[in-house]
């Protein structure tokens, strides 16, 4: 039998209990992984994103369009849910947040919805992938014991993530959710944003696959107003 040099390189790394990366920090492991998408320059400069989906789940309907308008440098997204005799939006923008019921029923966000959906932003994973390419201040990084890259902010973990070897996430998580959720490989590019082909819930019951993405589209009110 032959082994090749890197799989002789990893043989050893398990012999001996060292990783490749374990003397790294986790600025370098954030630099690593901002390389292996698009590089820290590239991720900097976003400002929003609008993710096109379809999600796949166990329950009826099976089969759904999602499309994400996601607003980074102020707390404000729009949800857009279209199936089969199925249509329901929901639009975070402060006082000025909306949903459209799957009964046709346009109303106000009740306070558990907005409670959840603050806590989705704030974790959210390319709104945070932008802020830790900008070194924004508010943010801390630190790799825990199973070699994850996590973020920080105000003093809580706000989203983790596992690179394989060449630092592309194979996995991420928000918040206290160590389950997270499984990534495909980030070969879906547009602009020079990687995007992941494909994610999942660790047991499969919910996956999502890419579509399309914009990135930096002009966001005017009127993409977040409420009908009338």
């Amino acid at each position: 039998m032959v082994i090749r040099f890197a799989e002789l390189a990893l043989i050893l790394a398990v012999v001996s209990g060292v990783s490749p990366q374990a003397a790294e920090t986790p600025e370098q492991m954030a630099d690593r992984l901002l390389g292996a998408i698009g590089g820290r320059a590239r991720w900097a400069t976003v400002t929003n994103t609008v993710n096109d989906s379809q999600q796949n789940l166990v329950a009826d309907p099976t089969v759904l369009r999602v499309v994400i308008t996601m607003d980074f440098t102020r707390p404000r997204f729009r949800i857009d849910t279209t199936g089969p005799n199925l249509k329901v939006v929901r639009v975070i923008d402060g006082p000025r947040s909306w949903m459209l019921t799957r009964a046709g029923v346009v109303q106000d966000v009740p306070d558990n919805i907005m409670k959840t959906d603050m806590e989705w932003y704030a974790g959210h994973v390319y709104r945070t992938l932008h802020r830790v390419a900008a070194r924004d201040a508010a943010l801390s990084l630190s790799i825990n014991a199973q070699r994850r890259l996590e973020i920080h902010e105000n003093g809580a973990r706000i989203l983790w993530f596992a690179l394989d070897a060449k630092g592309e996430p194979y996995a991420f998580g928000a918040h206290t959710n160590d389950a997270g959720t499984a990534s495909g490989p980030w070969e879906y590019v547009h602009d020079g944003i990687h995007h992941p082909l494909w994610v999942s819930s660790p047991d499969g019951t919910w996956r999502a696959m890419i579509k399309t993405l914009a990135v930096n589209v002009p966001l005017n009110d009127g993409m977040f107003a409420r009908p009338r």
